[in-house]
């Protein structure tokens, strides 16, 4: 049996992604899939190694998100968790009113 180690609900939320990674020379053409408050899953058939810090942009509720990430696992030709190292408090909140269903205008 295997045991879930996330420690913040996560939603559903296909999302268009623009992700930079230092020193990743291969195209990871992602996508969110999973988001919550601390990180997101993104779909990737070219993940980034666990490690490599990553600024990432996308959009939630109608409004353009910025956040520095860390991708904390990579699965080849899969994807990656990344979580979220600076995110505004602003942005948090948002993201957190979409996880617990309460979306904000």
């Amino acid at each position: 049996m295997s045991q879930d180690k996330r420690i913040a609900p996560r939603v559903s939320y296909p999302c268009d992604l623009v992700c930079q990674a230092v020193g990743v020379a291969n195209p990871m053409n992602p996508r969110i899939s999973d988001l919550s408050v601390t990180g997101a899953f993104v779909d990737t058939m070219n993940p980034a190694p666990a490690g490599t810090r990553l600024s990432l942009r996308f959009t939630v509720a109608g409004r353009e998100i910025r956040a520095e990430a860390e991708v904390a696992h990579a699965m080849d030709r899969f994807g990656m968790g990344v979580r979220f190292v600076e995110l505004s408090e602003a942005d948090r909140e948002l993201i957190e009113s979409v996880v617990f269903g309460s979306p904000q205008a």
